[in-house]
């Protein structure tokens, strides 16, 4: 009870010491995009605009080396798939009006849309399509997504709007992977200008086009008048790029910005008592959990791993700096993804087993570790790191806690080379559970930070994606997180809810399970 008390007075100074207060960064033009403002682009938002107050900043604006939400949030206003889900995470169609399977299922061929144009002029078709995923699968292109279309091995243009893709074996995810942001269709043109710049020159057929970018401070859209579909209300769309969680809340309620995520909880009370302003709270994909690299002391003894596991107090982490805005993980899956085991052997709070762990592997006195946790990417994300820095102490980790801008923090994971203990959070951005089993527990996936390798994981991701059977492929599944559950490289903590809160006169907002904040059709009553 003593260390408890500990903990929690140490978070609640922390609480209490946030003030608003960040400004953000940058200010130069990005190579790309139009000089200058556009209307209503400033502060406030004007009538014809809407200004989105967000924690980080796209990283790219190239679909095929998107690895994060909140920039694929941004590229899926320009760019489109042939493929899409309706409002219950159904597949239909998009830049492919209709498709068909070979007997064998290894051959898709798909239907095109007609007279769509990119946005710089040129045409979308078969070729285009073709152009845009040989791209990503040649690996000079360095996507960190290449594996979700690796399973096409031959590509034809069988007429100008129709085209064949051949997969190496039945595939049961097919149509999910090609819904994922990094299946978006490229312009050939812009491929073809920019090459490896394309993601400061975007060009793809959205409703949405980019420009005008200032890194660490705002990205601006403009309404593609010759857009294909429905088009958007809103003339303008402004992503307002705002670190800091309490600066993010004062810029919604001073009506600086119209809408705004990753809402800090113990603020939504202050927010609700606001008349010009309404919380939405929605389930979503994401597993907030600590990743331990395996190939580094001292997490590469699995005791190592489960005293970590045991030193971590969920329960007081959601209520005390969540305000229960969160679910308690019971496996590496989000349980609202569908083939998601909530049935794994779990590890409740447990000091003293911890403490017996670690001097078990060799670490009597306990161990000290680097921690390394983002700032300003998910809800309350600092403050839950400094808890779990409390926590895990009275076990004997001695962290070193940095707290790290996006961009460095992911480039930090991708290195690896002396991460230990790391916070992050990871999603199904195709709402299929093969996404995140593809790159995350597979030997050398491209979000696989904890260095995770093991055959046998490796035999059952791959035997669930030839799977085609909905009843099997449930079975391969659950003996795959099984066994991640049992090699332990993460502590699943909670499993995140999305909380938006926006002005009243803002309708038409979009809140997608996978964590996409849509405004395409957003308007300002």
């Amino acid at each position: 009870m003593h260390r408890k008390i500990k903990w929690l007075a140490l978070l609640l100074v922390t609480i209490l010491a946030l003030t608003a207060g960040c400004s953000s960064g940058g200010g130069q033009q990005p190579a790309g995009g139009t000089q200058g403002q556009q209307d209503g682009a400033g502060a406030g938002g004007g009538n014809d605009a809407v200004v989105y107050g967000v924690g980080v900043d796209a990283t790219t604006m190239d679909p095929q080396m998107v690895d994060n939400v909140p920039t694929a949030n941004a590229v899926m206003h320009v760019h489109e798939t042939l493929v899409t889900w309706d409002k219950d995470m159904n597949i239909v169609g998009k830049l492919a009006e209709t498709w068909e399977t070979s007997s064998d299922g290894k051959t898709w061929t798909f239907h095109l849309r007609q007279g769509v144009k990119f946005q710089d002029g040129a045409d979308f078709n078969a070729e285009a399509v073709k152009k845009s995923f040989e791209r990503i699968l040649d690996p000079a292109t360095g996507s960190p997504r290449r594996s979700i279309l690796s399973m096409i091995t031959a590509m034809k243009v069988v007429d100008p709007y129709t085209i064949e893709l051949t997969t190496n074996e039945p595939f049961g995810p097919f149509l999910s992977q090609l819904a994922t942001y990094n299946a978006a269709i490229l312009s050939p043109k812009a491929i073809d200008q920019y090459g490896k710049d394309y993601g400061r020159h975007p060009a793809g057929t959205g409703p949405y086009i980019l420009k005008e970018w200032q890194p660490g401070e705002k990205m601006v859209f403009e309404r593609n008048e010759n857009y294909w579909g429905e088009k958007p209300k809103t003339k303008t769309l402004v992503f307002k790029i705002i670190p800091e969680n309490t600066t993010r809340v004062m810029a919604l309620q001073t009506g600086e910005v119209d809408i705004i995520s990753n809402v800090p909880p113990f603020q939504i009370e202050q927010l609700k008592a606001n008349k010009d302003v309404e919380v939405v709270l929605a389930e979503g994909f994401r597993t907030i959990y600590l990743g331990m690299n395996m190939k580094n002391k001292p997490f590469n003894d699995v005791r190592v791993r489960q005293a970590l596991n045991y030193a971590i107090d969920r329960d007081a982490i959601i209520q005390t700096v969540l305000g229960g805005t969160a679910t308690k993980a019971v496996g590496p899956e989000a349980t609202s993804i569908p083939g998601a085991a909530s049935d794994l052997p779990t590890y409740e709070y447990n000091p003293d087993k911890a403490k017996q762990l670690l001097a078990e592997a060799g670490y009597p006195n306990g161990v000290e570790i680097k921690f390394y946790a983002p700032f300003g990417r998910y809800n309350m994300d600092k403050q839950v790191a400094e808890a779990i820095q409390a926590q895990i102490a009275q076990a004997g980790f001695k962290a070193d806690l940095q707290t790290l801008d996006w961009s460095i923090f992911s480039n930090a994971l991708r290195e690896g080379k002396d991460t230990q203990l790391f916070m992050v959070g990871k999603g199904s951005p195709s709402g299929d559970l093969d996404f995140t089993s593809q790159i995350c527990w597979k030997t050398g996936g491209s979000l696989n930070y904890s260095f995770l390798s093991d055959p046998t994981i490796d035999k059952l991701v791959d035997e669930q994606r030839r799977t085609v059977d909905p009843e099997k492929r449930k079975q391969v599944l659950h003996e795959m997180q099984l066994k991640v559950q049992e090699a332990l490289p993460w502590a699943s903590l909670y499993y995140e809810k999305q909380i938006v809160a926006k002005r009243k006169n803002i309708a038409g907002e979009v809140i997608w399970p996978n964590e996409f904040v849509d405004l395409r059709y957003v308007e300002k009553k």
